[in-house]
């Protein structure tokens, strides 16, 4: 059972005391708002007034803004503490001069009233063992700024009570602020720990080449967060991070602060406070927003390494029943912005491939902190990988289907389909065409699959028609019935497919493989794809490309169809058929990436962008009808009987031009 809260007192009046103070007013408590000098306390008021005649101008404050700021007294005086219900501490993060106000309240606050520190790092027993309540003692961690961020962290202490965390909860409820409860008092409790992994990894980024601006705009406009690392910390402090870490590090938190944020701390380059950060300002204290801007570079980082290590610190707290998955998730979205929880995350793009880069990470630095935590181990061994599997962190819809050649997956709310005759490097044989078919048919009935991804198994995306089927040809009626019942149906059903459709091209794309991604809304490619329309080296030529690849793609594709040349993927982004270029490693994650920002698009939206394109490329439809025709043609000739011949036999071929 909790106890009744009414009047508050807030200890410390800087940047997070006049904040909180404000937060318990709004919300009808009388607050005392105590500090150590008359020139601070007016300056919290007046920063107070100005903040809430903003938020009364937007109308998110009910009351006139007076009558809230009449029930804040400033005062120099631990007396005027001496009848509140809750203590709110959040002077300076220094241990000793914590002790000493809480040594100070301890004997003149009444005996009933609950002791909070907003400590971002301190251990709570150290704060509680300076008072003669350590039962009434818990940590109430704000987050900058709570006037905005309606957000708290709740930690027990080695002997706080039962009903003192009750008594916390429910003032935290009161001023309508989401929570989370630590069930042990660790350094960097929450939210700090998966901060410093988060920072920690964007500096060495940095410390490795990578540019200011390009680590931020890949935290950015890759991940969706509303800022990116170096621009968070220059608005919170270089000096403010750099301390936490540092506490937290002495009281046993395994991590190697980057020297980069050591250099900056001792030259006071503390971000917008000085003037001077990652980014310059134009005098201290004036904030004014770095220019970041998209760019092909964010594609040649990793964002994942951010992620893989929050979650493998989040894993660790998961583990040793600090907090549940919830928890973590909800924290990092309300407190940190993140657009979806970081173990949410860890589902959606594989917890394989988050130990995958951990595991890369230990390999390049032997740093302990990259050791993948037991719990993912064991996940990887039970197949808990996240969507893939229906069961990772959290459970999801899954459903797999195997359609002779093709795989189809329903993970939740997409569709992965994959063409699977690795050995024969995923060729398109009829088992080929009819399985695709088949699958992007389920995926387009099925009202929770919101967007399809295409692949290839093992080292290729599709190599192109299968030549040992073409071979069985003996005439043109052969070719034209392949082309009526395998090939047509499944090129009428990328061209009127109603949800969006992503390629992920994972090595070589020949021929009907190349043309596959011709049809596709968004094409992903690794750095070692390889692609060509060879067709015309074995006696064919490409119908699709030859006929829409100028108009969907470009004019450059004729050459490519005459001459048969492989285009690296970087080359067929310039072309205009790939969109995007990554390392193999991220090739999967990158996916899902894109897959996340549909989804967070309206589905009418999405609808009508795809009954768009599908106009578009219905134009065509009567030159591919009129290429297929030539390629049936063309299938009766000597040169097609001979370039399948010798494409078998592993020979030049023998032209007769008929």
């Amino acid at each position: 059972m909790s106890r009744a809260i009414k009047k508050v007192a807030v200890v410390g009046a800087g940047t997070m005391g006049h904040g909180i103070a404000e937060v318990c007013a709004i919300h009808g408590y009388e607050v005392v708002l105590i500090d150590v000098s008359d020139d601070i306390l007016k300056s919290a008021i007046e920063k107070i007034k100005w903040s809430l005649e903003g938020l009364a101008i937007r109308g998110l404050v009910k009351e006139p803004v007076d009558a809230i700021l009449s029930r804040i007294k400033p005062t120099t005086s631990y007396e005027q503490a001496r009848d509140v219900d809750l203590v709110i501490e959040a002077v300076v993060e220094n241990a000793a001069v914590k002790k000493e106000v809480f040594k100070g309240l301890d004997g003149i606050v009444k005996a009933d009233a609950v002791f909070t520190t907003n400590t971002s790092t301190i251990p709570i027993s150290e704060l509680a063992s300076a008072t003669n309540r350590p039962e009434k003692f818990a940590g109430l961690h704000f987050i900058n700024p709570p006037v905005l961020i309606h957000f708290v962290e709740i930690i027990r202490g080695d002997k706080t009570s039962d009903e003192c965390i009750a008594t916390v909860i429910d003032f935290a409820k009161s001023i309508k602020f989401k929570h989370v409860v630590l069930k042990t008092d660790i350094p960097g409790f929450l939210i700090n720990r998966l901060n410093a992994r988060h920072y920690i990894e964007a500096s060495r980024m940095l410390e490795e080449g990578f540019d200011v601006r390009d680590v931020d705009a890949v935290q950015r406009f890759r991940l969706g967060f509303p800022m990116g690392p170096f621009e968070l910390l220059d608005f919170v402090g270089i000096d403010v991070a750099f301390s936490a870490f540092n506490e937290m590090t002495k009281r046993g938190f395994s991590a190697r602060i980057p020297e980069t944020l050591k250099k900056m701390y001792e030259e006071k380059r503390w971000g917008m406070k000085t003037g001077q950060g990652f980014y310059k300002y134009p005098m201290p204290g004036a904030y004014v927003r770095p220019t970041i801007l998209p760019s092909d570079k964010m594609y040649d980082l990793n964002p994942y390494r951010m992620v893989a290590a929050v979650v493998n610190e989040a894993a660790w707290l998961v583990r040793n029943e600090i907090v549940t998955e919830d928890e973590v998730e909800l924290a990092m979205r309300e407190a940190m912005q993140w657009p979806i929880g970081p173990l949410t995350w860890a589902d959606r793009i594989g917890v394989d491939n988050v130990v995958s880069i951990l595991s890369k990470r230990f390999e390049e630095t032997s740093f302990d902190e990259y050791k993948p935590d037991p719990l993912l181990e064991d996940m990887i061994r039970e197949g808990k990988l996240g969507l893939k599997t229906g069961q990772g962190f959290f459970k999801w819809t899954y459903e797999r289907r195997d359609l002779g050649a093709v795989i189809y997956e329903k993970r939740h709310d997409h569709a992965v389909v994959t063409i699977n005759r690795p050995d024969k490097l995923n060729a398109l044989n009829e088992a080929v065409w009819e399985g695709l078919r088949m699958a992007l048919e389920r995926a387009e009935e099925d009202p929770d699959v919101r967007v399809a991804v295409m692949t290839g198994s093992g080292r290729a995306f599709c190599a192109g028609d299968d030549i040992a089927m073409m071979s069985k040809w003996k005439n043109s009626m052969d070719a034209k019935a392949w082309a009526e019942r395998y090939a047509a149906p499944l090129i009428e059903k990328m061209i009127e497919f109603k949800k969006p459709l992503i390629t992920l091209v994972n090595g070589l794309a020949f021929g009907g493989g190349m043309e596959l991604n011709m049809l596709a809304d968004i094409v992903i490619a690794s750095k070692e794809a390889v692609f060509a329309i060879p067709e015309a080296l074995i006696g064919a030529f490409p119908p699709l490309a030859s006929s829409c690849g100028v108009p969907l793609v470009s004019r450059k594709v004729v050459r490519y169809a005459l001459t048969g040349e492989w285009l690296s993927a970087e080359q067929c982004k310039e072309l205009g058929l790939v969109d995007i270029v990554v390392s193999p490693d991220q090739l999967e994650a990158t996916g899902a990436e894109i897959v996340m920002k549909i989804l967070r698009a309206a589905p009418l939206g999405v609808e009508a962008v795809k009954s768009s394109v599908r106009a578009y490329r219905r134009m065509y439809k009567e030159l591919l009808r009129a290429a297929t025709q030539d390629l049936v043609i063309l299938s009766s000739s000597q040169d097609f009987s001979e370039g399948a011949k010798a494409f078998v036999e592993k020979r030049p071929p023998t032209w007769k031009g008929r």
